[in-house]
């Protein structure tokens, strides 16, 4: 009885290794949705279009939005019953097909809102390919965030959609302007000024103002290691 209270039982151990070896394997590796069935009906693709406000670069969620920064959809049917989705999953389910079990659905625009399944938009990849993306982007430094957005990420959601529903122009470049405008406002370095340019180095290249803020305009650049971008080793993007 005392071996029991102060270690794990020997049952308990030979189920964590199994757990462990099992996932080593890829055994039980699921998307973040817990890998179940999911089927979207017309009403729900409706309601997802009918929250989407194009602009000239992103398709921009204007629905609720989580305190991650993401959007929220909820989808309900009989088969699958309740569930809550981001939007920008649905984006990638109806621009690529299905979606992977274990893949995550990356933004090369760093807008959490944008759900539009295109080239620097939306693409499907690993989770370590997004965190080598939020390194080498600035967004992650060691163990602590790097070069985020001032409001945080819930508050720059939310400041986004307020700028676009304020918009007095509305063709798709003048939304456009208005979201490159207000993600700039959110730059932590908007107000800071270079002393000396950043020289070249052969296996670094320079980012002006870092991809994470396209609109801040700043004069100098941020050096950040080259990286490769390959194909999705584990998950295939199509079925077949």
């Amino acid at each position: 009885m005392t071996a029991c209270r102060r270690g794990r039982h020997p049952a308990a151990r030979v189920r964590t290794a199994e757990s462990g070896a099992a996932k080593e394997n890829g055994v039980g590796r699921v998307s973040q949705s817990q890998g179940r069935p999911l089927r979207l009906s017309h009403g729900d693709i409706v309601r997802w279009r009918a929250q989407l406000l194009v602009t000239g670069t992103c398709h921009v969620w204007m629905g609720a939005v989580g305190s991650d920064g993401y959007g929220r959809i909820a989808i309900r049917n009989p088969e699958d019953g309740a569930r809550t989705l981001t939007p920008h999953q649905v984006g990638a389910r109806l621009g690529y097909g299905p979606i992977p079990a274990g893949a995550t659905v990356l933004h090369d625009c760093e807008v959490r809102l944008c759900c539009r399944a295109a080239p620097g938009h939306l693409w499907v990849g690993t989770q370590g390919e997004n965190m080598r993306q939020a390194v080498a982007r600035g967004r992650a430094v060691g163990p602590r965030p790097g070069r985020v957005d001032v409001r945080g990420k819930a508050g720059a959601s939310r400041a986004i959609q307020a700028a676009l529903r304020d918009a007095t122009g509305r063709s798709p470049a003048a939304l456009a302007a208005v979201l490159a405008a207000v993600i700039a406002d959110g730059d932590p370095l908007r107000d800071l000024h270079p002393l000396f340019d950043l020289p070249a180095h052969p296996d670094r290249v320079s980012v002006p103002a870092v991809v994470a803020f396209p609109g801040a305009g700043a004069p100098a650049g941020v050096l950040v290691r080259a990286g490769r971008r390959g194909p999705v080793e584990s998950f295939p993007l199509f079925g077949g």
